[in-house]
């Protein structure tokens, strides 16, 4: 288990958002490997909830703020959300729970390594108030 979370970031379109602080981190199962990024190291499933309060960055123009899940690079499509923020002071709120499989590598009866996930702000920039990621595995 981890939770990851960040405050008063901006976060360009196309870029990942740094989780810049770590609440809680049980064993290895689930660790940060930077600021962005979050590693699983065992075999298993997944629940990954997100939630993130945010605006337009400074000097942006009215545009969704969308966040996406990737896992080792590639969008996932069943973990976005996105809000049309219209100012600076227009903060929206954002949140997808969601799951993830680490498949069993059967050469080594281990996890397919390394499996890693970040959220991407895929849409304007933004200037998230606060960014929250908990990881928990299930089973």
């Amino acid at each position: 288990m981890i939770e990851v979370y960040t405050q008063n970031v901006t976060v360009p379109a196309m870029t990942a958002i740094p989780f810049n602080n770590t609440t809680i981190q049980k064993g290895s199962t689930a660790v940060k490997t930077g600021t962005a990024t979050i590693q699983f190291n065992r075999v298993g499933v997944y629940v990954l909830s997100f939630d993130a309060s945010a605006s337009l960055a400074d000097g942006g123009t009215t545009g969704d703020i969308v966040c996406q899940l990737y896992k080792n690079g590639s969008s996932q499509i069943q973990a976005i959300t996105s809000a049309t923020s219209t100012s600076e002071t227009n903060i929206v709120h954002m949140s997808f729970t969601t799951l993830v499989q680490v498949p069993q590598n059967n050469t080594c009866n281990c996890a397919t390594s390394p499996t890693t996930i970040q959220i991407l702000n895929i849409g304007v920039p933004a200037l998230f108030a606060q960014a929250d990621l908990v990881v928990t595995k299930l089973c």
